[in-house]
């Protein structure tokens, strides 16, 4: 009998948690039993695909871009994650052109990938440098440093874009250069999207405005910019991350008709991958303006296919899409597959937990802002939380992408 075959598209966050999900309960070293349990391995073929070779840990990239040295930190290389290497795990290095309900196509490539049970977990796209388009670490370093010797060749700054990226990049830009002119525009009234506090919004705008000397300009959108990048010029079209999109010397007209200009402007606008024709499955009714919709056990909601799950920021659920989200929407359909594979149609599976909003904004090395729920955390509170390295350790550890995860014993 051939072996179940499972693949797992986009390997960050949500993916490589996932992967690393399908490894311990399904993969890993067992013992003859457990609590009286005797284990078997079952007979499976996993397959992880992503276009770059290693993990990227985006929560860091702002301060990847104002320090190139911290940077280099953030890739980890899948050839050096162990567990990754097990026989039955393969990596194919490659974009995704085409899913449908049988099957993966890759760009360059005619060889179709077949699976029986598939997670998507291809993330939104962001305009580099933001967004890492690069398939190598070293082209990655080298993106990092040449966005960062732009910034320091410039005088003035502007980051286009108030949402949490935006926010960071901006304050992390004039903590590492306070000599700079730094210019954060918004089209909103106040920054940061989503289900905050506006008291939060405000405490944030203050924080960088008075205590770190970012120029915030809100309630306006920029409706013009002269030059664009030359990438954004002539590669608008392909696919977000594959588009740098910082720009030098820039005049921008504003909403209101006010020109501002930059010797270096940065975008930090989010832009979902376009998921409608990336995915071609026959019930468009899966797919919403933000996403791809799937139910609580992390399958897309469509009973035509209940083998096809969907993680991370690419789904459309009622919560903020943070690294820690993405992951734990990973690991639940991870274990559902595990479990149809173990237990086939009596296979239960579960549903994952709703966790009330979060937000943590570190806002160069000393000011942060968190609120979780409606609570907004003083700074003596929230301190712990604000890592040095901006959750990259802890990422690791979690990922287990230093260590090998244990068996787990997955009961029905």
């Amino acid at each position: 009998m051939a072996p179940i075959r499972i693949v797992v598209a986009g390997c960050n966050y949500a993916g490589i948690n996932a992967l690393k999900t399908l490894y311990s309960t399904l993969l890993a070293k067992q013992p003859d039993n457990v609590n009286g349990i005797t284990t078997q391995s079952p007979d499976v073929q996993i397959t992880a695909i992503d276009r770059r070779d290693g993990f990227v840990h985006y929560i860091g990239i702002t301060r990847g871009i104002t320090e190139p040295e911290f940077g280099e930190q953030l890739w980890v290389p899948f050839a050096k994650v162990g567990w990754m290497q097990h026989p039955n795990i393969t990596f194919k290095q490659g974009t995704v052109t085409k899913i449908t309900s049988t099957q993966i196509e890759l760009h360059d490539s005619n060889q179709p990938i077949e699976f029986d049970y598939l997670i998507v977990a291809l993330g939104v796209g962001r305009h580099a440098p933001i967004g890492v388009g690069v398939p190598t670490k070293s082209r990655f370093v080298d993106q990092l440093n040449w966005a960062n010797k732009e910034i320091q060749a410039a005088d003035s700054v502007a980051v286009i874009g108030g949402g949490a990226v935006g926010i960071e990049m901006a304050a992390d830009i004039k903590c590492d250069y306070p000599e700079k002119q730094v210019t954060l525009i918004h089209s909103r009234k106040l920054p940061l999207p989503g289900p905050f506090k506006d008291e939060f919004r405000q405490s944030v705008v203050d924080i960088l405005r008075h205590s770190i000397g970012v120029d915030v300009v809100l309630g306006e959108r920029v409706i013009s910019q002269v030059p664009a990048s030359d990438d954004m010029e002539t590669t608008f079209a392909c696919d977000p991350e594959f588009v740098n999109s910082l720009a030098t010397k820039a005049k921008m007209t504003l909403s209101s008709g006010r020109n501002i200009s930059a010797d270096c402007v940065i975008r930090c606008l989010g832009t979902l991958a376009k998921f409608k024709t990336l995915i071609r499955l026959s019930d468009s009714n899966i797919f919403d303006a933000s996403g791809i919709r799937v139910k609580g056990t992390m399958q897309i909601d469509s009973s035509a296919y209940p083998n096809i799950y969907a993680c991370g920021d690419i789904c459309s659920r009622d919560e903020v899409k943070l690294a820690g989200v993405a992951m734990y929407g990973g690991y639940i359909a991870a274990r559902n597959i595990a479990r149809s594979v173990l237990y086939g149609d009596m296979a239960v599976l579960e549903k994952g937990e709703s966790f009330p909003s979060k937000i943590m904004l570190l806002m160069g090395k000393d000011h942060f802002a968190l609120q979780i729920g409606d609570k907004i955390w003083d700074t003596e509170s929230a301190r712990p939380y604000a890592t040095p390295d901006m959750g990259l350790e802890n990422c690791i550890k979690a990922l287990s992408l230093d260590s090998t995860p244990e068996y787990e014993l997955l009961a029905n």
